[in-house]
């Protein structure tokens, strides 16, 4: 018994006490208290055994019945599965017949895009050569454009530099022919002025001339010093005089083709508004000259292009007649040339300021009776009376 204990490690209260040295009541006690356990633990045992048999049956109805239920749902899902594939097949056999309609229909309407495919190339190579053709007519265009607008601008700085020439000239010429009638009122009027001389001096005694002529040297010597004071003033006049009128230029250049005695031609420029001042020196002048870009807005300005759109339109409308006979028997050419010509003058007259309150402009010394006609009748009259004293 003690070796079963031993081997069965009955536990005892004093752990460190060796069974061997138990006392056979102390034994006893704790083979009591061990046998004691072991009832409990085999009434414990056999209830636990009793409740797990209970779980196991009713587990095992459960499976029984759950087993029941999943062969039914398997009988129930295999009916379905067979409609179900009966109705697969159905629908297999409708989704066949419906493809190989489709895909007859595929491949006609395949058919027809490969024939569309092959027109749309023939008309893309079609229209490839039109596109070349038109890239090449725009290329032409363009050069075409750019020619005619290089022409446009050679022409229409050629413009600007025929009209910046004949304005000047023409104003030139108006003041020559004004000039012409003051210098022959003035050779007609030098002319009666000899014959009456030679007049008084025919009627005169030769004495008399003579002495007249000795007390008027004496007079012309006394005088020389007035008559020098009186150039020196008339030249201040004159260069004070050229000052104001050169004040204001609007002149380019002066062209001159190098022949003998060739004054040139001044040619100026229109629309000008920031007036260059001239500096103007006994010794000579200095020009600022003008600023380049007043001259380019010049040759390229389109109120010069309007004008003279404007004013050829009516030669323009009579030459594109289809029929040049309507206006060859007649004068309708000339006179359109004529109306024009005079519409592009009064255009380039605005234009290049030739009109009058221009800052340019200056005809005081066209009218009779004028300071600058008077001091050069004085200037003309001392210098003769100055040679003939011998100064």
């Amino acid at each position: 018994l003690l070796q079963r204990m031993a081997d069965g490690h009955v536990l005892a209260k004093m752990p460190e006490v060796p069974l061997e040295a138990l006392s056979w009541t102390e034994l006893c006690g704790l083979l009591h208290e061990n046998v004691g356990a072991l009832i409990m633990n085999f009434h414990k045992a056999v209830e636990r055994i009793t409740h797990l048999e209970y779980i196991c049956k009713c587990k095992t109805d459960t499976l029984n019945s759950l087993q029941q239920t999943h062969e039914d749902a398997f009988e129930k899902m295999s009916e379905q599965l067979k409609a179900q594939e009966h109705c697969w097949q159905k629908e297999k056999h409708y989704l066949e017949q419906q493809y190989s309609n489709l895909l007859a229909e595929v491949c006609a309407r395949t058919q027809e895009c490969e024939e569309t495919a092959q027109k749309t190339r023939q008309k893309l190579y079609g229209l490839e050569k039109i596109c070349e053709e038109l890239t090449h007519k725009n290329n032409s265009v363009i050069s075409t454009l750019s020619n005619v607008y290089k022409d446009r601008s050679s022409l229409l700085a050629a413009c600007a530099l025929l009209s910046g020439a004949l304005c000047p000239l023409y104003g030139r010429l108006c003041t020559m022919s004004s000039q012409r009638v003051l210098l022959q009122d003035q050779v007609n009027l030098h002319e009666l002025v000899n014959q009456q001389i030679r007049n008084l001096l025919y009627a005169l005694p030769t004495n008399v001339g003579k002495n007249q002529d000795e007390a008027r040297l004496r007079n012309r010597r006394a005088k020389h010093l007035a008559y020098v004071f009186r150039r020196s003033v008339i030249a201040v006049l004159a260069v004070n005089r050229l000052r104001a009128l050169a004040k204001y230029s609007s002149s380019l250049f002066v062209w001159t083709d190098g022949s003998r005695g060739s004054t040139g031609i001044q040619v100026c420029m229109g629309e000008f508004r920031s007036w260059q001042h001239l500096q103007f020196c006994f010794t000579g002048s200095e020009d600022k000259g003008v600023d380049c870009v007043e001259a380019l807005e010049w040759f390229t300005s389109s109120n010069l292009h309007a004008a003279i759109s404007s004013s050829i339109s009516e030669l323009q409308d009579v030459l594109s007649k289809p029929d040049p006979d309507s206006w060859l028997s007649g004068h309708s050419l000339i006179s359109a040339a004529r109306n024009c010509f005079a519409k592009l003058m009064d255009n380039l007259n605005v234009l290049m300021d030739t009109a009058q309150g221009s800052p340019c402009e200056c005809r005081a010394y066209l009218e009779r009776d004028s300071l600058i006609q008077r001091l050069a009748c004085g200037l003309h009259r001392v210098n003769a009376q100055a040679l003939e004293a011998g100064l």
